[in-house]
């Protein structure tokens, strides 16, 4: 009676674990239906709420067996407006949704973006990515983008294939070990570095690109922020455009990926690759990426980019300290309210030297658990050097999540 008897703690992630939970016990499938959002939680920010409304949320999340966190003097009327933690499990907060539909101020257009974030943390696994004539099916699995970088100064691999002939032969053996996507960058992005005139950058990247859109049929991505060589890049066989910028150093870049229909990476940055890492501060680390990447996303809408051509990412390493980045990995979920795949780009980057005190060719078994890591907490792609054991890793990691029992 004793073992029977046991209580344990279960892990639930998903509506579908608590569902398989559920099923394994002999629980009915409405009552499966009825009950798999109460086994699931979340925690809701939600910034400068007027006081009024912030009594309103406390209330009917108290009503509804939730919780809502606010500021202490809230309730003496001291502020005017309060940071508010929304806290309760998802039929609480559907619910929620439902009551702040009918109440007074601006409550029920902060009830419809609270059920927009809902919907997109709730995203299933069917989602795709189009870029031009590709559709790459990443919500089946995890796409990994091999780097190549045309350049002499790269951080990590700068100076190694120049010549188009050598970045050719590269890309083919990336794309042999397992590489989804070519990732081509003409200019250094390290830390301290200054550009280059676009007209370098299009000699770099140009004919690397043509050479390897005819050598093989798959996406060929441009790291650049630049519109012209964008433009040349995908009039070249580009289907992807690599912005580090997220569309903020050079706009018009967003009208030419909406013109040929390619797909587009929108990355956080603070500063410019020249200055970021001088003294890099944040307030709010994620609030603070989350807005500006929900930014960019609205501004690639407005130029006519559909939601299946955008990816986002938190940019590791750029504008950011140590500290910084592995907190991005621990608070990627935090990103999925945005609605966009997410990618990371871990590899070889300072913050694996620093945490193991290892030089940058040296730096492969922690470019592997950031990326593993990063995959668990819900990356859709990684960009990387190492392909062949990333491949392996990222396999075996989603081989994980997806084990049945």
């Amino acid at each position: 009676m004793a073992d029977v008897l046991s209580p344990r703690v279960i892990l639930i992630q998903s509506r579908e674990d608590a569902a398989r939970e559920m099923r394994a016990i002999g629980v009915c499938e409405g009552g499966i239906d009825a009950m798999q959002g109460k086994a699931e939680t979340a925690v809701i920010k939600v910034s400068g709420v007027a006081v009024p409304v912030a009594h309103i949320l406390k209330q009917q999340m108290l009503s509804l067996g939730g919780e809502a966190a606010v500021h202490k003097s809230v309730l003496t009327h001291a502020i005017e407006s309060s940071d508010v933690l929304i806290m309760g499990t998802l039929l609480q907060i559907d619910r929620l949704v439902e009551r702040l539909s009918c109440q007074p101020f601006d409550v029920p257009s902060l009830g419809e973006r609270i059920a927009e974030i809902m919907k997109a943390v709730r995203v299933s696994g069917t989602r795709t990515l189009r870029a031009r004539s590709f559709t790459l099916d990443i919500g089946k699995r995890v796409h990994v983008v091999g780097i190549l970088n045309v350049t002499p100064d790269s951080f990590s691999d700068g100076g190694l294939y120049l010549h188009p002939a050598e970045a050719t032969t590269r890309a083919l053996t990336l794309i042999e070990e397992g590489a989804d996507v070519i990732d081509v960058g003409g200019q250094s992005s390290r830390p301290g570095s200054e550009p280059i005139s676009e007209e370098e950058e299009l000699k770099r990247v140009i004919p690397v690109i043509r050479a390897l859109a005819e050598e093989w049929q798959g996406p060929i991505s441009v790291d650049t922020y630049r519109s012209r060589v964008a433009t040349e890049a995908l009039d070249a066989g580009a289907a992807i455009v690599n912005d580090i910028s997220a569309f903020s150093f050079d706009p018009g870049i967003a009208g030419v990926v909406a013109k040929f229909g390619a797909a587009c990476v929108l990355m956080h940055i603070q500063g410019s690759p020249l200055d970021m890492q001088e003294a890099p501060r944040y307030n709010d680390l994620m609030g603070e990426i989350a807005r500006v990447l929900s930014d960019a996303m609205k501004r690639a809408r407005a130029a006519g980019i559909d939601d299946d051509q955008i990816v986002i990412d938190p940019g590791i390493g750029f504008g950011k300290t140590t500290q910084h980045n592995l907190a991005i990995l621990r608070r990627l979920p935090e990103l999925k309210v945005l609605g966009a795949p997410i990618l990371v780009g871990p590899s070889r980057k300072s913050f694996i030297g620093n945490v193991l005190d290892l030089a940058v060719d040296d730096r492969l078994e922690g470019t592997l658990a950031a990326t593993a890591y990063a995959v668990a907490q819900g990356a859709r792609l990684v960009r990387v050097h190492d392909v062949k054991p990333v491949v392996r890793a990222v396999k075996m990691v989603e081989a994980c999540i997806a084990s049945p029992e």
